[in-house]
């Protein structure tokens, strides 16, 4: 259990970061205890969680000598390798006589290599961990900390802020154990079975529009045959065309996963020919849709219906 000496940080106010970093300072408020640090490269997207009583750091070497204990939130493999870079070289500078116990907790969706060979190098540093927990849910879910989070490293360090973890963050953790790389393949096949959920929507909406089904009667279908809640959740983006609103991950993020899943395909020796039309139409999107990158990953539907004779969208929903 955390103590009340304990200071906390949060790296990286993305579509994930920003509500987990809220949820953290509401539960540090209510009971009490010193305020949450944040820090992002844009420094406005601190304002929000600054107005609920956070301190926003203007650069890493703030977070870390006023933060013992510092969650990430990262958009990708070199945006993790570049900040903890910073952080590590800061951390060495840190006179800490008292030897203070450090524990990071990384959340990004990344490679297994890329969070194996970071814990390598944050672990040289004495009394100090990294643990692996990466995130499912969408946006709406990290604001309701209804996030399920895997769990991965030092046991001791996943016991001592596991009450931040649930409820304040999430409403379950799934342990994977010690082993890193396991919790980040963990969240890759996740995502590859949401991914292939979005892929199989994508063709089954556009095979019913060019079939003659009005689009209504197939969101009716799913609704009431498919109950779980990522089929409707995705199936009314499609429909609705609502790529612009509640981004959980966009165009960029969907291939940088992709990309990881074919890597570790690759390198189990596995086929899986359905990343390849994802990739495929995901790189449609970002190569010919002005703006795409603004879109929830399931405008990958676009892809298909130029492809059937369609446009791109019924609707114009492009942000101004």
């Amino acid at each position: 259990m955390s103590s009340n000496s304990d200071r906390y940080a949060f790296i990286g106010l993305g579509a994930m970061g920003l509500p987990m970093a809220i949820n953290l300072q509401n539960h540090f408020s209510s009971s009490k205890l010193p305020p949450l640090i944040v820090y992002n490269r844009t420094f406005s997207k601190t304002q929000s969680v600054k107005e609920i009583g956070a301190i926003a750091a203007t650069n890493l070497k703030q977070a870390i000598e006023n933060a013992n204990i510092i969650f990430t939130s990262l958009a990708n493999d070199d945006a993790v390798n570049q900040i903890y870079d910073q952080l590590l070289k800061e951390l060495e500078l840190i006179n800490d006589n008292n030897k203070k116990k450090r524990i990071f907790i990384e959340t990004s969706t990344i490679h297994p290599t890329t969070i194996s060979a970071l814990r390598e190098k944050v672990e040289k540093a004495s009394n100090t961990f990294l643990l692996h927990c990466p995130v499912w849910g969408s946006s709406k879910a990290a604001k309701s900390a209804q996030l399920s989070i895997i769990t991965s490293g030092n046991q001791g360090a996943i016991d001592y802020i596991l009450p931040l973890l649930v409820p304040v963050l999430g409403k379950q953790t799934l342990p994977a154990g010690e082993d890193v790389k396991k919790a980040a393949k963990y969240k890759l096949m996740g995502n590859y079975f949401v991914l292939g959920t979005i892929e199989l929507l994508s063709e089954g909406i556009t095979f019913a529009e060019k079939s003659g089904l009005e689009k209504e009667m197939v969101l009716e279908y799913i609704s009431s045959v498919y109950s779980p809640s990522i089929y409707l959740n995705y199936g009314t983006k499609m429909i609705e065309e609502s790529f612009d609103k509640d981004v959980g991950f966009n165009v960029t993020n969907g291939l940088k996963d992709i990309g990881h899943i074919q890597q570790l395909a690759k390198d189990s020796g596995t086929q899986v020919p359905i990343a390849d039309l994802m990739n495929k139409h995901l790189n449609y999107v970002k190569d010919f849709e002005s703006g795409a990158d603004n879109y929830d990953w399931s405008c990958m539907i676009g892809s298909l219906r130029v492809a059937s004779g369609l446009p791109f969208m019924n609707k114009n929903v492009k942000q101004e």
